[in-house]
């Protein structure tokens, strides 16, 4: 400010010192300094609190006297001046008449012999002051052939565009004067630069493949907000890649993506996105029928190797880790949006998807109930819902997963809810019985097989409980409605234990509601209902057992209900024996306090509900030795006759004594008299209907029966062919393929069989 102000000497002083600098260019080292001092004081000078003066005007000048004498110096002199006046924020006149000048010696054919550290400097000083001539200088640098390699240019964009990102440059660490190299924002030069790039490398990708891999999927670390910051210029880039490569760069790019080799850095949302896009591409799709057929089969775009597969899965989990901020519903939402891309790439590949399962499964079983593994089963729940037809120990894992009931939608949701329809249906024709019993053992095969899918529909079970039981009690047994009320008991029966769980208890409540109103409004007609008191009974013994607390909270709320249906029914002693064992308050304890207290405090109720006798006693080996024995050495048909009969007889109130019987039903039914015969299959499906866990051990034998050369044996299990694929329906299509061959080459007419078996599977019965 003194120099400022006393400007009559310090103008003179300056020429003395400019006019030294020209006489002795070679000392390159008060160069140096003076145009510094020079820069310095001209940003003094610039200040808006200081006025315009005489010693202003002639720094300035000097300034551009000296920049315009280096257009005959050597194009480096021109980067280190252009670097010192970026550097100190100097005059944007003297940037501008520096950039004129390295452009002209460029232009000029000058080599450029400039290291890439200080380029990369300079141009990140362009991009911080926006500097208008940004474009003119990577115009003349990259015009220059002899400026950089062949892959320099793109290098140099490249590297400039991560800087937006927040990683480190590319072309150097620290510069010689210790710039800092921190993120700078692109702002409107960001367009510039990816125009450039796309000029120097249409494929985006081939020139620096490594470095420009990091500017299209890796991850960024910049300060700001938690959660993924997207470069504004990465999805035009991303649709360069794809829509402007050739098909060997394009998997050259899955593969690293998906590669063992890949980096952690890598954005799990940019990888997912580009592998996304390349399924549909334009190209891919050009020439094929518009119209699509309605029965097409899906075809298999991105071909993936297994290990690759496994590579997609941690993308997949590591996008919903790093993007889920809202808790698990959120992280959900995003496992569920990628699942498509999972199961296109796994079209037609069953072993693929088998290995993802397992992969999935080790992942649970190593990190329990952390972060990862709650995500991991999260996955492979809904994997599962679209691929349940997969044959691999899945239920098992989930047994203790919760989320499924309300998860995405599920391939078999449609075909579970007409069974259910047509299980509830009470017309009284012969056709609708039908259907309700094919509906019945359909279910119960779902509840064995595919326990978790079928509970999904718990509720809307429940909801059809409802609003039958105000009608009178023959009303009420000639519509059938108390055949569907057993047939959900036993469905009940064989979704223990998962049925217990908390996260079905309101649904499971609501059934048991329905139940106790049904004993109550027709507790006069107990004799009636003593097979569904004796299941309902068991059923409340064992939610006791599985899930005491929930148990305990239910019956005390129900008590009085409970007791008065035991007071006035004195023959209902297993309901009698099981009060007796409860810790259940009586009704005159229970006077004084109101309804919506009841339940409410678990704690209270005493010592945990033990049953104090064993109402149920299972039936033993020892027990049916006899009939076994009687069954092995039955030399007569008559005899067998008479065992099967007494069988018959007894398992048609406790149909778990048949799985005693496994293996002499099976001789019997290749058994050449057609009485034994008949008796044997109708056991053998008794007893699969009771447990369908089972259906697949009669497999190889009616497999030979259906391909015996007795007629008549062939005959007895082509009548109950559909009844028994119905019950085995994962090996159906090896059922129908020997029905159709045994057509075929046996001489008989199998044809309305296999059309019946096919009719029930997917329940389309004329209604």
């Amino acid at each position: 400010m003194v120099m400022h102000q006393n400007h009559f000497l310090a103008c003179p002083l300056m020429r003395q010192l400019c006019q030294y600098q020209r006489c002795v260019p070679q000392d390159t080292g008060f160069s140096s300094r003076f145009l510094k001092v020079l820069v310095q004081t001209l940003q003094w000078l610039d200040s808006p609190a200081v006025e315009a003066g005489p010693l202003q005007a002639q720094l300035k000048l000097f300034a551009a006297q000296y920049s315009a004498r280096r257009r005959i110096s050597d194009v480096r002199s021109g980067f280190l001046h252009l670097a010192e006046a970026l550097t100190f924020r100097g005059d944007p006149e003297v940037v501008s008449s520096t950039i004129r000048a390295i452009a002209a010696t460029l232009k000029s054919g000058e080599g450029c012999d400039v290291e890439p550290e200080l380029i990369s400097k300079v141009l990140r000083g362009l991009v911080a002051v926006r500097s208008p001539h940004l474009e003119e200088l990577l115009a003349a640098l990259f015009s220059a052939a002899s400026a950089f390699p062949a892959s320099g240019p793109v290098a140099v964009v490249s590297s400039l565009l991560l800087q937006e990102k927040g990683e480190p440059p590319a072309l150097g660490k620290q510069d010689s004067d210790g710039c800092s190299l921190e993120a700078v924002r692109l702002g409107p030069c960001s367009g510039l630069l990816v125009d450039w790039l796309e000029m120097l490398d249409p494929e985006v990708i081939s020139s620096c493949p490594d470095l420009q891999q990091r500017l299209l999927f890796s991850q960024s670390k910049g300060k700001g907000p938690p959660g993924p910051q997207v470069p504004s210029f990465r999805p035009y880039l991303l649709a360069l890649l794809t829509h402007q490569s050739g098909w060997p760069t394009l998997h050259q790019c899955i593969h690293v993506l998906l590669g063992k080799s890949r980096e952690e850095r890598f954005d799990p949302s940019a990888s997912l996105d580009f592998l996304w896009a390349c399924i549909h591409i334009p190209r891919i799709w050009q020439g094929r029928d518009q119209r699509t057929p309605q029965k097409r089969r899906e075809e298999l775009v991105l071909r993936v190797q297994a290990p690759e597969l496994i590579g997609l899965v941690e993308l997949i989990l590591a996008e919903a880790e790093t993007r889920s901020q809202d808790g698990d519903a959120s992280a959900c939402s995003l496992l569920q949006a990628r699942l498509p891309l999972l199961l296109s790439c796994c079209r037609g590949d069953d072993e693929g998807i088998r290995k993802v399962a397992v992969h999935l499964t080790s992942c649970i079983q190593q990190w329990a109930d952390s972060v990862l593994g709650r995500r991991c089963r999260d996955l492979l729940v809904h994997l599962y819902l679209q691929r349940p037809d997969l044959r691999v120990p899945v239920p098992d894992v989930l047994l203790h997963s919760e989320g499924a009931a309300g998860s995405s939608v599920c391939k078999l949701d449609a075909l579970i809810h007409r069974f259910i329809t047509l299980l509830a249906d009470t017309s009284d024709s012969r056709a609708a019985e039908n259907r309700v019993a094919d509906a019945n053992m359909a279910c119960r095969k779902l509840a064995v097989a595919h326990p978790i899918l079928l509970l999904r529909h718990l509720p809307m079970i429940a909801a059809l409980l409802h609003g039958r039981n105000h009608l009178n009690f023959q009303e009420f047994r000639q519509q059938n409605h108390l055949t569907f009320f057993l047939h959900v008991l036993g469905i009940l029966e064989l979704l223990q234990p998962r049925v217990f769980q908390s996260e079905h208890q309101g649904a499971l409540w609501d059934c048991l509601l329905s139940f106790l109103r049904l004993l109550l409004n027709y507790r006069k007609s107990s004799r009636h209902l003593a097979p569904f008191i004796s299941k309902f009974v068991q059923f409340t013994h064992k939610y006791i057992t599985c899930n005491a607390p929930a148990a305990v909270a239910f019956l005390q709320k129900h008590s009085d209900a409970l007791h008065d249906l035991s007071f006035d029914s004195s023959d209902l002693v297993m309901l009698k024996s099981l009060l007796a064992g409860l810790s259940l308050p009586s009704r005159d304890g229970r006077a004084d306090r109101g309804l919506d207290e009841e339940g409410e405090d678990e704690s209270s109720a005493g010592p945990l509900p033990l049953v104090s006798i064993s109402l149920f006693t299972p039936l033993t080996a020892a027990e049916m030795a006899p009939y076994v024995k009687r069954l092995s050495r039955g030399q007569t048909v008559e005899d067998l006759l008479e065992v099967l009969s007494d069988l018959d007889e007894m398992s048609r109130r406790r149909p778990e004594i048949l799985g005693f019987f496994s293996t002499s039903l099976q001789r019997l039914m290749s058994s050449a008299e057609e009485s034994c015969r008949g008796l044997a299959f109708s056991l053998a499906l008794r007893s699969i209907q009771s447990n369908p866990s089972i259906a697949a051990d009669f497999l190889p034998t009616f497999m030979y029966c259906l391909g015996s050369r007795d007629f008549e044996v062939a005959q007895t299990a082509l009548r109950n062919l559909p009844e028994y694929t119905l019950l085995c329906q994962e090996h159906a299509a090896v059922l129908v393929h020997r029905a159709f061959l045994v057509g075929m080459y046996g001489q008989m007419d199998t044809s309305a069989q296999v059309s019946e078996a096919l009719r029930i599977l997917h329940m389309e019965a004329v209604m």
